[in-house]
């Protein structure tokens, strides 16, 4: 299934630039990598909700956090806390209250995002195509974290939040074994919640999504009159044409 990437700003060089390295990365590196390393699965229990799980080489040390329940403005959700390495990553699995009927488009995903928590609508997304689980997934940066949505079923959808200190190789192998099966016969928004009971917003995706903004702002004011659009256009436009030759790939930036 085809899915569009809604327009979006122009995002700074340097995150182009990122998802450009990146992508080449998930790309190339993990059949080479695979046949050379020991991988490691990994499977927890999302509550009686889902079945999380994913491979990451070895060396790689991994420090289970928390398994955490919670509401939100249109829904309740499940999610998990760990470090990679000492770098922390967040998984949630959303139940919004108007849970989507079909598999949604990428503009349906990003609304579903935005309404999760205050904040996620400055994430600057990619327009490079990413999969998860064989499913089209939005991929951005919110300052200093990697932003991953897609639905591992029809009614939910999952938001990962990975810390850009994990490293490119941890990263590739995180997506590209992540798996997320729902269980269809449980679910944490219990009759009548959505029916208008008071909801609380979520305390831990909060406290994410504020030092994220936070932490742009500083950011912005960082690059002040540095940016330069010409000459990040031209830059980019070198960056395309040496993946397209050595790949046969077309990106859109």
């Amino acid at each position: 299934m085809k899915i569009g990437i809604m327009p979006c700003r122009s995002a700074p060089r340097g995150l182009k630039m990122f998802f450009g390295c990146l992508l080449l990365c998930l790309l190339t590196c993990m059949p080479a990598a695979s046949q050379a390393e020991s991988i490691t699965p990994f499977v927890a229990d999302l509550k009686d909700y889902a079945e999380l799980s994913f491979a990451l080489p070895s060396e790689v040390a991994v420090e289970p956090e928390s398994i955490f329940e919670a509401n939100y403005t249109d829904g309740r959700y499940v999610g998990a806390s760990l470090l990679l390495n000492e770098s922390r990553v967040y998984l949630y699995l959303i139940y919004p209250c108007e849970a989507p009927e079909a598999w949604l488009n990428a503009v349906g995903l990003k609304s579903l995002v935005d309404g999760f928590a205050p904040g996620l609508n400055q994430t600057v997304y990619s327009p490079s195509p990413l999969n998860v689980s064989d499913i089209p997934a939005l991929w951005g940066q919110l300052n200093n974290q990697i932003l991953v949505a897609y639905q591992p079923s029809i009614q939910t959808f999952s938001l990962t939040l990975i810390n850009e200190n994990v490293s490119e190789t941890v990263v590739e192998y995180l997506l590209g074994s992540l798996q997320i099966t729902v269980n269809e016969s449980s679910s944490p928004l219990w009759p009548g919640y959505c029916a208008g009971d008071e909801v609380t917003e979520a305390v831990p995706a909060q406290a994410v999504i504020e030092t994220a903004q936070a932490g742009q702002t500083e950011q912005a004011a960082q690059m002040g009159s540095e940016y330069n659009k010409e000459k990040v256009d031209e830059e980019l436009a070198s960056i395309k044409e040496k993946f397209d030759t050595k790949f046969g790939l077309e990106f859109a930036f």
